[in-house]
């Protein structure tokens, strides 16, 4: 990824210039992953039981 496309990213999810001297790429990578994500239908949810069972 190049600096210009970082920068599009970041502006694209609003992350301002000034917010990005506190954040790592990292961060900022993960946020990009997270707001992908949050679209996504999960069918099942689990439950305590399904925690006692594992």
């Amino acid at each position: 990824m190049t600096t210009p496309l970082f920068i599009l990213r970041c502006l694209e999810i609003g992350i301002s210039i000034r917010d990005m001297d506190y954040l790592t790429i990292g961060m900022v990578m993960d946020i990009c992953i997270e707001k992908g994500n949050d679209s996504v239908k999960y069918d099942d949810l689990v439950t305590q039981e399904d925690f006692d069972k594992f």
